[in-house]
Parts: structure tokens; C-alpha cells; sequence
């Protein structure tokens, strides 16, 4: 199946669970932190690329057959520690992973879907980081799409470039020529090896894209599955993998309990890139609350995606 086809054919189908995807590298993160044996991780705060977490109360069981749903989140703020400095969520994905049939689906919201927010009211949903952090944004995920996340990940811009560059760059395929001066996204259509900045401005770029927020939204989807190919094909190397390792040691704040996270890790390293569909919420722009917004009109996907994953 192609990413970015419709995830509800009319015709029927085979039952097929699901797949998640993580923020750049999460995958390489999960991979290799479930090699971390010999002692106990802690991350200088003021040091971290991604924060990896666990929801409080949910639970993952693949021994169950139990399927893995992560939100991965980017905050648009440009320097400063991942969970803090109340910045908005500008990159909002689900990503749910089956661990029997290794094939999945990356679920993309434009920020400025318009939506509840617990406790606060509606509100564009790239609010909910600012007013109360990854954890807020969850839950509006959760009650959202009905969607059991059970791991969460962020990041922001400063340390999403340093990482990128650490581990040497990615290669995507730019599906369009882009020329959009307010994002540093210049690039012809075709393939491309991004540097951090490079890939930071490909994620960003709204402007200049076929249909705005959505195509961005989309295009750090393909961005996070070009992540998981350059993992799958650069780990085979054993010594490759230690700089993945170090890299990780250097920039991860985790929180899950190490067992889950090697868990975690086998499973990513398995899963083919091929096999992960891109699908973007649809929708219409809008007004509310004074504002340009995005009235989300997702069919039945939510319940496909949860449903789906269930067996």
C-alpha cells in the first residue's frame, strides 16, 4: 500500500494492524537503548534531542499481540529544554505499531486543527503543548481519536538539527520542488541527503507545498520513515550501531522501564519502511475564535486505526 492512500478502501480487505512511527530517529533510540544493559541512563536535561516517555497508566503487552501507539510530537521552540518552555506543538503525529504483521500507519494533524482541549476549552490543537506540555496534548490525542497512546516523544529545533547532524544526515525524497524563503526549504523534487538544518526546514515549509499545512504535516510523515530506512540499513554494521548507541546516550531523556524499551527496540528494527503508510487527516480551512483554522473531517479513520490494531 502507498503512503498517503486512503487507509478505508470501500471494497473488502484483509484485516491488516496498523504501524506507528516516532519523531526523527525515535526508532534508532528505541533500537539501541534496549542495548544499554551495563548501567542505568540519565540525560543532562539541558542536553536532550527527544524525550521519550511513557503515559502514565497505559500499558503495552506484544507478547499479547497488544498494539504499540506513540505520539510524536515537535515543539516549534528554537532552543531550550524538550518538555519545557511552552512552546506549541507544530509537528503532530500518531504512529501505531503492530508487532505481528510489521506494517503500520503514521497518522498526521495540521497544527491548527481545531479541536477540545481538556480543560481549556477549543482551541487549535498545537495550543495544547503550550498550556500544558506533552501530557496535555495526549490526552486531546486520546479523546480526540479514541486511540490508546501508550509512549509519547518531542523534540524542538535545536536539538533535532544536532542529532540529525550527528548521525550524519537522511536521505528523502523531496516530493516537489520547494522555494520558500521562510523556512530555508530550497531544494528541486527528487532525491536528497539533508543535513539537521536541511531536514529541519524540509518539515517546516507550509508556504510553498500543493495544500499548505497539510502537505507539511505529510511531509515530516515521509521525513520520519526516510528516518527508518537509514536505521534499518545503517544498523546491519555492528560498529554503525555503537555510534547509534553513544549518539542516543548522548541526547535521549527516557523514562520507560528498561524491559519495555528492549522490547521496543526489536520491534523497530523490524519493521520495513515499505510497510508504513502516511496518512493525512483531511480536512477544510476554516475560522474560529478569530482565527484561521483546520475543521478536521477524519470519516472513520480514528476508529480504523484503533480497531485495527486489535486482535
Amino acid at each position: 500500500m502507498k503512503a498517503g492512500i486512503d487507509i478505508i478502501p470501500s471494497r473488502p480487505r484483509k484485516r491488516r494492524h496498523p504501524v506507528l512511527l516516532s519523531a526523527f530517529m525515535i526508532w534508532a533510540l528505541l533500537f539501541t537503548a534496549g542495548y544499554w544493559l551495563a548501567e542505568p541512563f540519565k540525560a543532562d536535561a539541558s542536553q536532550e534531542a527527544v524525550g521519550i516517555h511513557k503515559v502514565q497508566g497505559a500499558s503495552w503487552k506484544p507478547e499479547l499481540g497488544q498494539p504499540l501507539f506513540i505520539a510524536v510530537l515537535g515543539s516549534d521552540a528554537r532552543k531550550g529544554p524538550i518538555d519545557g518552555g511552552g512552546g506549541r506543538c507544530d509537528s503532530i503525529h500518531i504512529v501505531a505499531i503492530n508487532p505481528q504483521q510489521k506494517a503500520g500507519t503514521i497518522l498526521n494533524f495540521p497544527r491548527d486543527s481545531w479541536v477540545d482541549i481538556p480543560g481549556h476549552g477549543t482551541s487549535k490543537i498545537n495550543s495544547a503543548c503550550s498550556s500544558g506540555g506533552a501530557p496535555l496534548m495526549v490526552r486531546t490525542l486520546k479523546n480526540l481519536t479514541g486511540i490508546p497512546i501508550q509512549y509519547y516523544a518531542i523534540t524542538e529545533f535545536s536539538h533535532f538539527m544536532d542529532m540529525v547532524n550527528e548521525l550524519g544526515g537522511v536521505d528523502v525524497v523531496i516530493p516537489y520542488a520547494m522555494n520558500d524563503t521562510p523556512s530555508a526549504a530550497v531544494f528541486p523534487a527528487g532525491p536528497r541527503h539533508l543535513s539537521g538544518g536541511e531536514a529541519l526546514a524540509f518539515s517546516r515549509n507550509r508556504k510553498d507545498t500543493p495544500r499548505g499545512d497539510f502537505s507539511r504535516t505529510e511531509n515530516q510523515g515521509t521525513l520520519l520513515i526516510a528516518s527508518l530506512a537509514k536505521f534499518k540499513a545503517e544498523t546491519a554494521d555492528p560498529h554503525r550501531m555503537f555510534d547509534f548507541i553513544n549518539i542516543g546516550r548522548r541526547h535521549a531523556a527516557i523514562d520507560i522501564p528498561l524491559p519495555e524499551l528492549i522490547k521496543l527496540g526489536l520491534l523497530a528494527r523490524e519493521i520495513d519502511p515499505a510497510n508504513v503508510l502516511n496518512y493525512g487527516i483531511p480536512g477544510s480551512t476554516g475560522s474560529a475564535g478569530g482565527a484561521s483554522v483546520v475543521h478536521l473531517s477524519p470519516g472513520d479513520a480514528y476508529t480504523r486505526v484503533a480497531d485495527d490494531a486489535i486482535y
